[in-house]
């Protein structure tokens, strides 16, 4: 007679613990979540379930304006069917830029709002919406707290894409509820990617970054004097014209 309430309890907490949002310490038991291809294998398998989250707030924290966020997220925005948004850019993205990373500018929306409220609400609307697979949304000028920060969380959960959430370096101290932070940094060859939060793993020590190579248009040239060198067959020709110079200056001083 009193086994039925005992039963009906370990049913109830079984399915509390399996809810999606239900964080179990160091427990990767959880429920799969669908993810995007990062497009980067390394990448992939440090994600928690190999991929972008979807139906999820992630968290970018970078510095400064250097473009990070383009290389991160350049192959899932090709791969996606629905509309890509861009919510405040902080610049006007570079229209053949897109279009040779086959980004398809018919479905990229750009959105500009001036102030913290609209900014809020854009982002609670679009992250909801079925149609919007990809939302990019760059926080520039007003600070965002933990309250503002779950409003973005739980509009992720409704939706059913990818949320991305660009903050300024300063953010890392700061908490948040996203369920995946990390930070980015460039340097002269490559993308550095650190995750330092990720739910479903306890972060108990600092990972290494994972290293995003730089395409070879993104690479900076050689100085000057070294260019020659960069080039095949140039080298050559780059002695002859010394020699050449050297042979010049004798004659000029006979």
């Amino acid at each position: 007679m009193n086994s039925t309430p005992t039963d009906t309890s370990d049913t109830r907490l079984e399915q509390l613990l399996k809810r999606s949002d239900i964080w179990r310490g160091n427990s990767r038991a959880l429920v799969p979540q669908p993810t995007l291809d990062t497009g980067y294998t390394e990448l992939n398998a440090s994600l928690l379930n190999g991929g972008w989250p979807t139906r999820s707030l992630v968290e970018v924290c970078q510095r400064g304006l250097q473009q990070q966020e383009w290389l991160l997220f350049s192959p899932v925005l090709k791969a996606v069917k629905g509309y890509i948004v861009l919510l405040n850019p902080p610049a006007l993205p570079f229209c053949q830029a897109l279009i040779q990373a086959d980004i398809d500018l018919e479905r990229v929306i750009i959105v500009e709002v001036a102030n913290k409220a609209d900014f809020l609400a854009s982002f609670v609307e679009l992250a909801r919406s079925e149609s919007c697979e990809a939302l990019l949304a760059w926080q520039q000028h007003q600070a965002l707290s933990y309250t503002e920060l779950r409003k973005c969380l739980l509009a992720s959960n409704e939706g059913s894409g990818l949320c991305a959430l660009l903050r300024p370096e300063s953010a890392q101290q700061q908490s948040s509820p996203a369920s995946l932070r990390l930070s980015t940094e460039i340097t002269a060859t490559a993308v550095q990617v650190n995750i330092f939060k990720q739910k479903g793993i306890l972060q108990q020590h600092k990972s290494a970054p994972i290293a995003l190579p730089l395409p070879t248009a993104w690479k900076g040239l050689l100085p000057y004097h070294l260019l020659d060198q960069a080039i095949p067959g140039h080298s050559d020709a780059a002695g002859k014209r010394k020699k050449l110079a050297s042979i010049s200056s004798i004659k000029r001083g006979k």
